[in-house]
């Protein structure tokens, strides 16, 4: 009957997961929220339909390892080097102060000293798994964003061993605290050398000649070894296990087997991590939520807000741009899942009771299930930042005034870039202006005269000086915006050479007929190089311009790769 009882709670959370997630993705919520929903409908706070839900969250923590390991695969150690020490100083200085901020909340709220401590440095710490995952589905880990994030969660992972053998030495004597700091920095040091060093003589040496039997469960069975060696390595030095899998797959990196390891991992990694959002869920009580409705909405508020606040100051002193820095305090203003490791051991050493934890709990597991729609609020705020500090020509006159026999650039995306660079390899100067003010605000950042503005509005065309113009190039990407832009451009500047980009052959020949010169219709282009690789063998393709290692993949945030100088 235990089988039974067994496989019926798979079932279950199967069902749940499919249903659920399906649905929310449906309604554009992302599969993360979906996945917390059903473990919070699935949980014991409401339908109670699982019942052995401990070996449900072992089982599940393992998710959060493979993320890790998965997210490691992806920053060899070159990469890392490239996040740099002000991103690790954000992180450093985020959990500090954090952590003194909430423990001082908590002392006024009546918790003795060591008991407000053990609390900060617990809520202090963001959700790694959410976090993560969702600039993994976003395609924004490699950005400078994500790397910024990285660097924040990276130094919280690193922490939690320090933190938990302090909440430990606080609720006994303290004589032997600086003695168990120093034993666990002994253990840690030793742990990711063995990692890092005699991890990479094995992967030479003794364990990858085993693929050469093309094996297929034996590659599989090999990468999930070297994934919980790493993560158990970690996890007896008082680090978290994600640390250890994480520096595995940063080894593994630099292999030639990376993307398959990487195939091998992905299916464990996505069921594993999606039953971890679930115990989350369960972990929610409703009726105790609404027991402690005004306590929670309290800490709630405290931990989103104060959070939020400090990382994005901390940010913007450290010379994030005020968008991204309101993006980063948001998205990490949750409570993590290690805050349920750490208050655990803050009641185990006697420093708050059950009871005084279970509201700390729930606070947290639901800014975890805040956390995606904050990332959307996130977003929403980040691209009205921008827009209202966008530079517009008008308002830069300075750099505008000595324009002449210059270029136009309407449209900074993937063609207006390519555009940009061959101007600039060939001395011309050039002037670009967009709509989008996430590309506007990076190519301020690297000091290109890129502004933002409508360039069917006079004023703007004014303030480019297009009648000094040596060429107008319209590169945007709606045909019929372009088509709007061509005939408001020759109308006002009849003898102005505009060069155009279109859609394909129907498109070019409407350009024409408004008044462009020269059109390059894509499709043709395309075409064109195609067949001269049919034709010509060994006549290279003309590569497309590259693109920015930090570019993040994301559809509605696009950022052009920078221009050559």
């Amino acid at each position: 009957m235990a089988e039974v009882g067994y496989l019926r709670d798979v079932i279950v959370i199967l069902l749940a997961a499919i249903v659920t997630v399906l649905l929310f993705q449906r309604l554009g919520f992302g599969a993360v929220l979906g996945y917390l929903v059903a473990g919070l409908v699935i949980g014991p706070g409401l339908l109670g339909l699982v019942s052995d839900l401990e070996t449900v969250r072992a089982i599940a923590e393992l998710g959060v390892v493979f993320l890790l390991f998965t997210v490691g695969l992806e920053l060899p150690f070159e990469r890392i080097r490239l996040i740099g020490w002000r991103f690790f100083s954000l992180g450093l200085l985020q959990v500090a102060l954090s952590a003194l901020a909430l423990a001082l909340l908590a002392v006024a709220l009546g918790f003795s000293p060591p008991a407000a401590a053990a609390i900060g440095a617990a809520l202090a710490l963001s959700s790694t798994a959410i976090v993560l995952r969702m600039l993994s589905d976003r395609g924004e880990l490699t950005s400078r964003f994500g790397r910024s994030a990285f660097a924040v969660l990276l130094v919280q992972d690193l922490a939690l061993g320090p933190i938990l053998v302090v909440t430990l030495a606080l609720g006994g004597d303290g004589a032997s605290l600086w003695e168990d700091l120093g034993l666990a920095a002994l253990k840690m040091t030793l742990a990711v050398m063995c990692i890092l060093g005699l991890g990479r003589i094995m992967l030479r040496y003794a364990v990858w000649p085993i693929p050469r039997f093309q094996e297929p469960e034996i590659f599989a069975a090999l990468t999930l070894l070297i994934v919980l060696v790493s993560g158990l390595a970690t996890h007896l030095a008082g680090l978290s296990m994600g640390f250890g899998a994480f520096l595995a797959g940063m080894l593994l990196a630099e292999t030639r087997y990376r993307l398959q390891v990487a195939a091998e991992i992905q299916p464990f990694r996505a069921l594993l991590l999606g039953l971890f959002f679930m115990t989350v869920g369960m972990s929610i009580d409703p009726a105790l939520a609404f027991e402690h409705a005004g306590t929670l909405t309290l800490l709630i508020l405290v931990l989103l807000i104060g959070k939020s606040v400090i990382l994005a100051g901390l940010a913007r002193l450290l010379g994030q741009p005020p968008a991204e820095s309101l993006r980063l305090g948001l998205l990490l203003s949750q409570g993590g899942e290690f805050a349920f490791v750490l208050l655990g051991a803050a009641v185990v050493a006697g420093l708050i009771t059950t009871e005084q934890s279970q509201p700390l709990v729930l606070a947290v597991a639901l800014t975890m299930l805040l956390t995606p729609l904050l990332a959307r609020l996130a977003l929403v705020l980040a691209g009205r930042v921008e827009r209202a500090s966008a530079v517009g020509p008008e308002e830069s006159e300075a750099e505008t005034e000595a324009l002449s026999d210059h270029v136009v650039v309407a449209g900074y995306g993937r063609v207006g870039t390519a555009v940009i660079g061959r101007l600039q390899a060939d001395g011309v100067a050039w002037v670009a202006v967009d709509l989008d003010p996430h590309r506007i605000a990076q190519a301020r950042q690297r000091g290109l005269p890129v502004f933002f503005g409508d360039a069917t509005k006079p004023e703007i065309l004014a303030a480019l000086h297009v009648e000094r113009a040596r060429a107008v190039v319209v590169a945007v990407d709606d045909p019929a915006a372009a088509l709007r832009l061509t005939g408001f451009i020759h109308y006002l500047f009849p003898e102005l050479r505009i060069l155009a980009r279109a859609k394909n052959e129907a498109h070019a020949t409407a350009l024409r007929k408004a008044g462009a010169a020269d059109v390059v219709p894509e499709l043709v282009a395309t075409g064109v190089k195609l067949a001269t690789t049919i034709l010509e063998p060994d006549a290279p393709c003309a590569p497309d311009p590259p693109e920015a290692p930090d570019t993040p993949k994301t559809p509605d945030a696009p950022e052009p790769p920078d221009a050559p100088r």
